[in-house]
């Protein structure tokens, strides 16, 4: 008896050892994915000055895809460096807003290029598995901790080509000189991992704007720059280390 409790603590300290640095065997991680990209600006938004906080100003039917594909690399347990890039769509409409006699819309096709950094508020597990021994049927069990929650904030820069519709189209105030502006991703993300190497991730970001062009069109009341926001769905893959054997070692003849 003493023999085989000793046998089960010594494998599961192994097991533990081996697992407890799994994140350096696998550091780097490539993702792509959909983005839904929704903007907020000087064109659209509420039927009144009362918004409810910006919550009426949301149009899913204003809601655009775009695709995203990134990296990100794990320098430390609770964080990760990243660069991504996304191309997409902004469009609104000033139809049933606060400013609908005026009756602006356009169309921007955005790229955007940033870089960030991940910080874990839950991380993904150093242990991918963990064991239980009090089965009725006795034997080693294995359940994956699959969740991991994190905060994330980036630099970049965004290119972008406005397009005017309906009535801004003819406006003097149009102003397509503007094509580039710098942004900061702030945002908050989710993974969940599927298989060692794959997970599933969700993502909401919000990037804070250097422009108030990004619809080609400021208002004489704007007081900010405009913002959008993308809720992206992701697809994620570990990179594994290529495990280098026998590294210095000299080869024995076998005959």
């Amino acid at each position: 008896m003493k023999n085989a409790i000793t046998t089960i603590i010594v494998l599961a300290t192994l097991t533990f050892t081996g697992y407890s640095q799994q994140w350096k065997t696998a550091p780097l991680e490539l993702y792509g994915g959909i983005a839904n990209l929704h903007y907020f600006g000087d064109i659209g938004g509420a039927s009144s000055e009362s918004n409810a906080l910006g919550l009426l100003d949301i149009k899913f039917s204003k809601i655009r895809p775009g695709l995203t594909l990134g990296a990100r690399y794990q320098v430390m347990k609770p964080l990760n460096i990243r660069a991504w890039y996304t191309l997409g769509i902004l469009t609104q409409a000033d139809v049933n807003s606060k400013n609908e006699t005026r009756n602006f819309a356009f169309r921007t096709i955005i790229n955007e290029f940033a870089i960030g950094t991940e910080f874990y508020i839950i991380p993904e597990s150093d242990e991918n598995y963990y064991y239980s021994i009090m089965q009725i049927r006795g034997g080693l069990r294995h359940y994956r901790q699959p969740f991991s929650l994190y905060a994330t904030v980036g630099a970049g820069g965004l290119l972008y080509n406005v397009t005017p519709k309906e009535n801004l189209a003819t406006s003097p105030r149009f102003n397509d000189s503007k094509s580039f502006t710098m942004i900061i991703p702030v945002g908050i993300g989710c993974k969940y991992a599927i298989m060692p190497k794959i997970s599933l991730g969700a993502e909401l970001l919000l990037r804070l704007t250097m422009t108030d062009y990004l619809d080609g069109y400021t208002s004489p009341f704007s007081e900010f720059n405009d913002i959008y926001y993308s809720l992206n769905i992701k697809v994620n893959y570990k990179i594994q280390k290529t495990r280098r054997r026998n590294v210095g070692l000299p080869r024995r003849r076998l005959f």
